[in-house]
């Protein structure tokens, strides 16, 4: 079990702003030596994925049929919508489908690069709805030129969102050790080399990491019953729950892969419900109670925020994984990217590298995970959220990841280190009591 460290020379109050302000300037300095370079295929992607924030937000047009192209389709909504509101905070808006259809002429002339037959077709009816001259300049010796603008203010939202990251990593960690090891986890996070592209880069991945630890937060102050410690608990109650529901179906509206957050609610909530029944464990009611309201408003929030969803949501649900997984295919048949990952030890080799750079190290994380199930059952705590965590991801994701590319193990990052340096700091605070207990006795 991952219990409180108290040591015996904590850290000054005045350090603590100190820290954060370390952990915040850690992402702007990696941000600012990158600031000047030309965006990529992806970033262009995802700017344009902004538009359909215009039509939702902007226009309130839910019936356009630019919802039935494949942009709209292959991606969850929530996360552009970020980008687009991110964009419209400094008076910007990407208003037509041109972005997006750079984003497919660049790749047009590659051997496989649109797939075959509908696949095409589907990437052709974007380049269709393209305003004639942009397309002309894209298609020809031209080049489109993108407004620096855009570039400057999409990645200043990464920037944002990767501070957010950085700083809910320790604040996960300080619930369950002191602020020293909670700053080490925090510091290696920010340092870790697909956080660094997911915060320096514009895609989603950084919206799906802070959200999913946004999520976590509120999963934990739910199994403490946070609420009891208020004079007000039914307030506190609604605002955890609220805020959850929200931070998953954002984690889960940004990426795919957020869900495996989602799949560690569902178990809290089964574990919840089995306490009740089996020991009529109020606390244990009440939480339950709780985790279910919040599942409730993510799966809400997440179905309804996409016309592509109406008006029969579970087909909207399916033809999005569907489409989703459809690109992934056509991805691994393009002889120009790396190598596709195959078999499952392909899959395996590929979590741990890019986790942990070298399989030892990965070893000690599965170290640190063995040593807090041990504790957590000698400790008769049955539920240890993190290391459930931790093990969710890595089975989610060494079963999905298709290439191995570092945004692909985002989900597995934040666990690994919080395991790692809480691990690293219990022993050593065990280690350093026994010596001073010697000391005392001889």
């Amino acid at each position: 079990m991952i219990e409180p460290i108290n040591p015996a020379n904590p850290v000054r109050k005045w350090l603590l702003p100190v820290a954060l302000i370390i952990l915040c300037c850690v992402p702007f300095l990696r941000s600012y030596e990158m600031r000047d370079r030309a965006l990529k295929e992806d970033e262009v992607y995802w700017i344009g994925q902004a538009y359909y924030f215009h039509l939702a937000i902007e226009e309130r047009d839910w019936s356009n049929p630019d919802w039935q192209l494949l942009p709209a389709r292959e991606n969850p909504v929530l996360g552009k919508y970020v980008i687009g509101q991110g964009l419209r905070v400094n008076g910007l808006s990407v208003t037509n489908v041109d972005w997006l259809g750079v984003f497919f002429i660049v790749a047009k002339d590659r051997p496989n690069a649109w797939g075959d037959a509908k696949d095409r077709q589907e990437r052709q009816a974007v380049l269709d709805r393209m305003d004639p001259a942009t397309r002309e300049l894209a298609l020809g010796p031209g080049q489109f030129k993108q407004p620096p603008e855009y570039a400057t203010t999409a990645r200043l939202i990464m920037l944002v969102f990767g501070i957010v990251s950085i700083l809910a990593v320790f604040a996960l960690a300080r619930l369950y050790t002191n602020a020293v090891v909670a700053f080490l986890a925090a510091l290696i996070f920010s340092l870790h080399p697909a956080v660094v592209a997911a915060y320096t880069e514009v895609g989603v991945d950084i919206l799906a990491t802070a959200f999913s630890l946004l999520a976590m937060i509120c999963f934990v102050l739910i199994e403490r019953n946070l609420w009891r410690q208020s004079g007000h608990p039914r307030p506190w109650r609604a605002l955890i729950c609220v805020g959850g529901g929200l931070s998953l179906a954002f984690a889960v509206g940004s990426k795919l892969n957020a869900a495996a957050v989602g799949f560690v609610g569902a178990i809290l909530t089964l574990w919840f419900a089995a306490s009740y029944l089996g020991r009529r464990n109020r606390d244990a009611g009440e939480s339950c109670i709780v985790m279910i309201g919040l599942l409730a408003i993510s799966l809400a929030v997440f179905v309804g925020s996409s016309p592509a969803n109406y008006p029969n949501p579970a087909k909207g649900i399916w033809a999005l994984y569907a489409d989703n997984q459809r690109g992934l295919e056509i991805q691994k048949s393009i002889p120009a990217l790396q190598h596709p990952l195959r078999s499952w030890g392909e899959h395996q080799a590929a979590v741990a590298n890019l986790t942990a750079f070298h399989p030892a190290i990965f070893g000690l994380i599965v170290v640190a995970f063995l040593f807090y199930m041990v504790q957590a059952r000698k400790a008769g705590k049955a539920f240890p959220l993190i290391p459930v965590w931790w093990l969710v991801a890595i089975v989610c994701v060494t079963a999905w990841i298709p290439f191995a590319r570092p945004r692909y193990v985002l989900p597995v990052v934040a666990p690994s280190v919080i395991l790692v340096c809480c691990a690293g700091g219990q022993i050593y605070q065990t280690v350093r009591s026994r010596v001073a207990t010697r000391g005392t006795t001889s």
